[in-house]
């Protein structure tokens, strides 16, 4: 039996931070506020500070205060020891209004590789407006799902390539691996950020034409390391299996900070 998910109260910086667990599975925390899905495995949060870090440098820009680190990890730590999960799916929402949801389940790799569709933001269907992350992005899963795919790739206004709606991309073009540009308007990925720290990759603005040339791809998230993507649009890529393993090898081992 796992511990009562009802609540969990502390105070941090005087205000009222409650850490509320919630067994939400796939679905998301609701209300405007800061998101971070981490990996577990083996009863180990994934990059921990890493994820903190990133959460507290976009607070700081919308002008909230978060809980410390040591207040999110051990909230987290709580949690995760009392389940039994070889791997688990840990959420984070910091909310405007004070609330720090956790919610933690059992989470399973994917299998396949995955089928995307594309995300034109230059077409009106795609270009959705007024919406807060994470909802835009998974308005677009939905798109996706409900047309066959996984996920899709977003190619900007300017026509450059961004990332998927749930991950960052990873593709081999012309036998050189590369990452979309900061600049496109992606998110800071924690393991695109190791894979680039490694030298497993270069960053390189992406055009739409050039998805064209990509021969093979991975989705990059802390949730899953690395996935294959098995086609572009109804294109068919070839499947790196080396790459992906030599990926979750490097994210495996990560003992840093």
């Amino acid at each position: 039996m796992g511990r009562d998910r009802t609540k969990s109260c502390a105070t941090y910086c005087n205000r009222q931070w409650r850490a509320k667990l919630k067994n939400l599975g796939d679905a998301w925390a609701t209300g405007s506020g800061i998101f971070e899905t981490i990996r577990v495995e083996d009863g180990q949060v994934f990059a921990l500070h890493r994820h903190h870090c990133r959460a507290k440098e976009t607070a700081e820009k919308i002008g909230l205060t978060i809980p410390s680190e040591d207040f999110v990890a051990d909230e987290s730590y709580q949690i995760i020891q009392s389940e039994d999960f070889k791997v688990g799916r840990l959420r984070w929402h910091f909310s405007l209004d004070g609330e720090f949801t956790i919610s933690y389940t059992p989470y399973e790799d994917p299998t396949s590789p995955a089928k995307l569709m594309v995300f034109d933001e230059r077409k009106p269907e795609f270009n959705i407006q007024k919406k807060e992350f994470p909802y835009k992005n998974l308005e677009l899963l939905q798109i996706a799902k409900s047309k066959g795919f996984d996920d899709g790739i977003i190619v900007r206004s300017d026509g450059q390539v961004a990332e998927s709606s749930m991950a960052s991309l990873l593709f081999n073009i012309d036998s050189q691996w590369v990452t979309p540009p900061l600049t496109s308007g992606i998110l800071n990925g924690v393991v695109r950020a190791l894979v680039l720290e490694a030298g497993f990759a270069q960053v390189k603005r992406i055009d739409e034409a050039e998805l064209a040339k990509v021969r093979s791809g991975l989705l990059l998230t802390s949730l899953r390391n690395a996935q294959n993507i098995g086609s572009i649009a109804g294109r068919e890529l070839a499947v790196d299996g080396q790459k992906c393993a030599e990926i979750h090898k490097l994210m495996k081992e990560f003992k840093g900070r």
